[in-house]
């Protein structure tokens, strides 16, 4: 067994299965919780440390509708995964685990953490309009590709008959948007941070998380015959360039490559 194989097996079992109420709640229920307290949490500290900067208002107006995006999403096209049966146990594991350290960004921004761990290079009143702007340039960009590969995948699944790989859309030069999207929001919070620990805790999670479960749904995909084909043409997680060079005509046809109108 592969390193990736057997941290994936942990993550699915950590996720769902630890012992202790077994299939009393589902992922959906402590993702849902993180996401949706967000943006208070946020708020709140902006009070506590009575912060209100532009750089702490950027980051509660992106991380605060980050959330409410995502729970816009659980309910319009949710994702089957995070409604499968989870453990209570599993579920306050995952809140604590990797959820919890998606606060630290703010913690770091608006506590006296950011000071207490050396490694920072800014704070909130010191925030360059360069580092702003790249900020929400990844959020959009993040916001597009996570919730429109999500939605295509969704209704694309929902009703295609027979069921075939989705190669076309936002899988056409990479093969994990969702995953590349949910990346770029969350560098983008990173960025507004201004220091290396949520950086790191984020790496943790791509790692550990996003990493084998891209591999995991590589092995899944190769059953199907178009699989090398759609490997070959495209990126696991960043777009292909000669995918995406290929493909600029098209910006400037009145039909698309099979001839239907735009």
């Amino acid at each position: 067994m592969s390193v990736a194989e057997w941290v994936s097996r942990f993550n699915d079992r950590y996720l769902y299965r630890l012992p202790g109420g077994a299939g009393r709640t589902a992922p959906r229920v402590p993702i849902n919780l993180q996401k949706a307290t967000a943006g208070g949490v946020v708020f709140g500290l902006m009070l506590h440390a009575g912060d209100f900067t532009l750089a702490a208002w950027l980051y509660l107006v992106l991380h605060g509708s980050y959330g409410l995006l995502w729970l816009a999403k659980d309910v319009a096209f949710p994702d089957p995964a995070w409604r499968r049966p989870q453990s209570l146990t599993s579920a306050v594991a995952v809140f604590v685990y990797p959820l919890g350290l998606y606060y630290l960004a703010p913690l770091v921004m608006l506590t006296e953490l950011g000071s207490a761990v050396p490694g920072g290079w800014g704070t909130t009143a010191t925030l360059p309009a360069g580092v702003a702007a790249a900020a929400v340039a990844c959020y959009a960009f993040g916001v597009f590709l996570h919730f429109g590969a999500d939605g295509q995948k969704h209704f694309v699944l929902a009703h295609q008959r027979p069921r075939r790989l989705i190669t076309d859309g936002f899988f056409a030069a990479t093969r994990n948007p969702n995953y590349l999207g949910e990346i770029l929001i969350y560098s983008s919070f990173c960025l507004l941070a201004q220091h290396w620990l949520p950086w790191a805790a984020c790496a943790t999670v791509w790692l550990q998380v996003f990493l084998p479960n891209m591999l995991r749904k590589d092995r899944s995909m190769s059953r199907y015959p178009e699989h090398p084909a759609w490997v070959a043409r495209t990126g696991l997680l960043l777009p292909s360039i000669p995918t995406l060079v290929r493909r600029l005509p098209d910006l400037f046809r009145t039909r698309s490559a099979d001839g239907a109108e735009p």
